[in-house]
């Protein structure tokens, strides 16, 4: 998935982090009970009025220490590419699916 700037949503690059609030693991949803109820109870008071529950922007059930890691590492990526009228059309600015280099101790 993609936005219209050709690199990965912010959704997904804060998946690609850690998240230091709750611990959990790259690829893995933040544990936020807290987070899940308030958009629960958003749903039911929709449906109360009688109207449908809304598709949650998937970046709230995130921790905003995770969000602002993703939104970082993106600017970072985005900052690094060539000028949009440059870029090679398929070819991948992004960082996202790239091993990680072990740092080495000088």
């Amino acid at each position: 998935m993609t936005d219209d700037d050709g690199f990965p949503t912010y959704y997904e690059y804060a998946l690609a982090h850690r998240c230091s609030t709750c611990g959990a693991e790259t690829g893995t949803v933040c544990d936020a009970p807290a987070k899940n109820q308030a958009l629960q109870k958003l749903d039911d008071v929709r449906a109360l009025t009688g109207n449908e529950p809304i598709d949650h922007n998937l970046l709230h059930r995130l921790h905003t220490t995770r969000q602002d890691a993703g939104g970082r590492h993106r600017s970072r990526d985005i900052g690094k590419a060539p000028w949009p009228e440059d870029r090679v059309p398929g070819q991948r600015y992004d960082t996202l699916d790239q091993a990680r280099k072990p740092r080495t101790v000088r």
